[in-house]
């Protein structure tokens, strides 16, 4: 009877423990189990919210190239549509090249014709026929039912949540109207040659 009754006692006092430890919990767990959540992304910029993503990596690194990254780091609020790496891969590799070779120029004017001032909200769109643009063109909207376009662009994931703004993953490239890009059998070397066949011809007969 006296070694039934210490054993009940044993296993009390060890219940009571792993009760004691199961409550209290070991030092640090929690912080280190808030470290592993995935950020919210109201608490990030535009900017960080692309680079985050996975599916913007072109779009981002286009924007650095065109000394742009920090716009979309200020308080805006700013509405993105943003290009996805397929989107970009759609684009004719002489277009892609005179982009590139003019960061400053043509291809910052086609990343900020990819930004409004505001946030919109994709039914805030779809409530509209024109949305604004940073770049100054304003965009054309065309909605028909769950589908939204913007300047032909439909976009694919919607009100991706930001700090300063809101993002809209779209599946193509806009271009702005004042920007024009060579067609995708052109190359900036053809063109030289027939404007100058052009010149040749025209002081001759002239």
């Amino acid at each position: 009877m006296r070694m039934n009754y210490a054993l009940f006692i044993s296993v009390l006092a060890i219940g009571a423990a792993v009760l004691i430890c199961g409550c209290m919990g070991l030092p640090g767990d929690g912080d280190r189990n808030q470290t592993n959540e995935t950020p919210v992304g109201e608490n990030l910029t535009v900017g960080e919210v692309l680079a985050r993503d996975g599916n913007f990596s072109v779009f981002v690194r286009a924007l650095d190239a065109a000394g742009l990254g920090g716009t979309l780091a200020g308080p805006g609020p700013y509405t993105v549509f943003a290009p996805t790496d397929e989107a970009f891969s759609r684009i004719p590799e002489t277009a892609m090249a005179e982009l590139i070779d003019d960061p400053k120029g043509i291809l910052a004017e086609t990343l900020l014709y990819h930004m409004a001032p505001g946030r919109y909200t994709a039914a805030g769109i779809a409530a509209n026929d024109t949305v604004p643009t940073v770049q100054g063109s304003p965009i054309a909207v065309d909605a028909a039912g769950e589908s939204v376009t913007v300047n032909g662009a439909r976009i694919v994931r919607r009100d991706i949540p930001a700090a300063n703004g809101v993002i809209h993953a779209i599946d193509a490239v806009m271009i702005p109207p004042d920007v024009i890009l060579l067609p995708a059998d052109e190359t900036v070397a053809n063109v030289t040659e027939n404007e100058t066949a052009v010149n040749v011809t025209e002081n001759v007969t002239g």
